[in-house]
């Protein structure tokens, strides 16, 4: 069994409690313990109550375990890469990897010929594996136009369960917060589908809150092969908890998907038939036996799609590929991506993409 120690995540976070129970569900890892705060009694209580060991220093923590799952703040990643990078251990990281595209070009230097993924879980969302199977098998034809939307309320509406927003979230950099919070996501989600990158871009940004930070992004985009697409992230989009959803529209066929009914995917045909497909049908991808944990009918949700990913990241650990795994190269076009729709905003016009 593969052994984990986590560098954040306390069991009061938002990220922690979610990959501690994904990493479990399919007995793959073991956790080990972790160093699950810079408050030292913090540390100590989120590993009593996960069970596990708590580690005092990093260097102890590295002789136990194969792979540190980073889960601390977004801020925080590239200092703590850099430090794991000392030790001969792999590393999970929480989306995005880094800040900004520079601080991803230097970790690559480090971790080039090393164990490193990225988590973006929505992937793991049996349906959103079946849409990806069913482009590939070219159930659209060809797919003319792509949007992936992942509109919340936060800013608005804080959840009432955690401290929100986190001092860290109210700064932006170079990128805005929102993208490497929500943007990273969308982009994912777009590229795992197509499997191409675009390359033109046009965005638009706003601040609709209180808080001096960019809340909301509309990002327009294109493909070398005429594909179009678009994004939109915000923050302040009220009646919207995580309002995620995909639509896909080809020559023959299109579909939706959207997170808030995560088991159906619609499917609309040129002939004007329409069908809703689930786990119960007869799927390409979606019925195999490591997405039905129980029989279909017993929804699948969001911590089932991150243990997915988790059963993915064991077998690249293992055999040095998986399809839905992503690491540096990905990162470094996803903040490519973003460096850029900012400079579209700042100049008003489409650019190049990288």
């Amino acid at each position: 069994m593969i052994k984990l120690g986590f560098l954040g995540g306390g069991y009061d976070s938002i990220a922690g409690p979610v990959h501690f129970i994904a990493s479990q569900m399919d007995n793959c890892f073991e956790v080990v313990g972790g160093i699950f705060s810079h408050n030292s009694l913090r540390s100590k209580e989120s590993a009593k109550i996960y069970k596990v060991k708590q580690f005092d220093t990093l260097e102890e923590m590295c002789k136990e375990v194969d792979i540190v799952v980073l889960l601390t703040p977004t801020p925080m990643h590239y200092q703590n890469l850099l430090e794991l990078s000392k030790y001969n251990v792999g590393v999970i990281c929480d989306k995005p990897l880094v800040s900004n595209l520079q601080e991803a070009e230097e970790i690559k230097k480090l971790y080039e010929n090393r164990f490193i993924v990225v988590t973006h879980n929505y992937n793991g969302y049996p349906m959103v594996r079946e849409l990806r199977a069913l482009i590939e098998q070219q159930k659209f034809g060809v797919v003319k136009n792509i949007i992936v939307n992942m509109p919340q309320e936060s800013f608005f509406r804080p959840p009432k369960s955690i401290k929100y927003p986190q001092k860290w979230r109210l700064q932006d950099g170079k990128i805005p917060t929102i993208a490497l919070d929500l943007g990273v996501h969308v982009y994912n989600l777009a590229y795992f589908l197509l499997q191409i990158n675009p390359n033109r871009v046009f965005a638009e940004v706003s601040k609709f809150s209180k808080y001096d930070v960019v809340d909301d992004m509309k990002i327009w985009f294109s493909y070398e092969n005429s594909t179009k697409g678009s994004f939109w992230i915000s923050k302040t989009a009220l009646g919207n908890a995580n309002a995620l959803s995909i639509e896909i529209y080809g020559e023959k066929a299109g579909a939706k998907w959207t997170q808030e009914n995560p088991e159906e995917l619609t499917i609309a045909y040129n002939n004007g038939k329409k069908e809703i497909i689930n786990r119960s049908c007869n799927l390409l991808e979606a019925g195999k036996r490591k997405y039905n944990r129980m029989t279909p009918g017993h929804p699948a949700g969001f911590i089932e799609a991150f243990a997915n990913l988790y059963i993915d990241i064991a077998s690249f650990y293992e055999n040095g590929k998986n399809p839905y795994v992503f690491g540096l190269d990905h990162t470094i076009d996803n903040l490519k991506f973003f460096e850029s729709a900012m400079q579209s905003y700042k100049r008003g016009e489409w650019i190049e993409a990288y």
